[in-house]
């Protein structure tokens, strides 16, 4: 009998040593702070119209939640967060500030990264370089103007409309003239624990078409936006979601449809700018 209590206690032992090896270890992920580019660039073609909404890219680290107490170095530099992903099951969150310049030159961008709950976690600062553009821009028309100017993109709108004149050069055929903006952000799902915000694009088109125009055209006001956001909350697991995307400026797209000579049909893409209304 004593005998048997010897094995017995044996047997256990190994089986508790063998379940030690067995059981997996869970991977703890190292911690990260808050960082930004110490320089970025901001480059604009006229020929390829591009809004810089993701001009600087922001890692929020471990703990990092939101952006804040977002400042330019001058007045001629905008800038305003345009997205943000955030998920408590990432070791890294991440965010975008977008910029627009009406000059060129060299500006600060300054912030404030917060937590969850609410408390600064990092300032951080990058110094963003705007540079003149390099790309001339070439149109198919002989006169295209809006408010008596060639089409630039740096062109930043105040009013809330702008006067567009056209003349097709010989040969060629004007068809059609639209616009789209967007309209005012709106929830468009939403539950007890997830939500979902989005702003959609509205097209119109201009009347009375010929090939030596001029017109009015209302611009938009709200940049594109979207944003979602999802929280569970349970007696064993948590978890969220959080995620917002948006721009600097409120884009006015206007699309030029033509005939060519040798009847071909083309369109042109011409995208006008003003600040969106809830940039202060």
């Amino acid at each position: 009998m004593k005998l048997m209590k010897q094995i017995v206690c044996t047997i256990l032992t190994l089986c508790l040593c063998a379940g030690l090896f067995i059981i997996p270890s869970t991977p703890v992920s190292a911690a990260t702070n808050p960082s930004v580019p110490k320089n970025v660039d901001v480059f604009y073609y006229k020929d390829f119209p591009m809004v810089n909404d993701y001009a600087i890219a922001v890692q929020l680290g471990t703990s990092g939640r939101t952006i804040k107490n977002l400042k330019t170095s001058n007045k001629n530099l905008k800038a305003k967060v345009t997205s943000l992903s955030v998920s408590s099951s990432q070791t890294q969150n991440s965010g975008y500030i977008g910029v627009y310049a009406k000059k060129t030159g060299t500006y600060k961008v300054s912030f404030d990264v917060y937590n969850a709950k609410n408390k600064k976690v990092k300032s951080l600062s990058v110094k963003v370089r705007v540079l003149k553009p390099t790309v001339s821009n070439n149109n198919p028309f002989k006169k295209l103007t809006f408010d008596g100017n060639k089409y630039d993109y740096q062109n930043l709108y105040s009013k809330g409309s702008v006067k567009i004149n056209v003349t097709m050069n010989k040969g060629y055929k004007l068809k059609s003239i639209k616009y789209r903006t967007y309209g005012k952000p709106k929830t468009t799902y939403s539950t007890s624990n997830s939500k979902t915000i989005s702003n959609a694009e509205t097209t119109k088109s201009v009347k009375k078409i010929k090939n030596n125009m001029s017109f009015k055209l209302n611009l938009g006001h709200y940049a594109n936006y979207s944003a979602s956001s999802y929280v569970f909350e349970s007696t064993y697991y948590n978890s969220e979601y959080h995620h917002m995307s948006t721009g600097v400026l409120a884009p006015t797209t206007v699309v030029i449809t033509y005939q060519t000579k040798d009847k071909q049909t083309r369109t042109t893409y011409y995208t006008l700018y003003r600040i969106a209304d809830d940039i202060k």
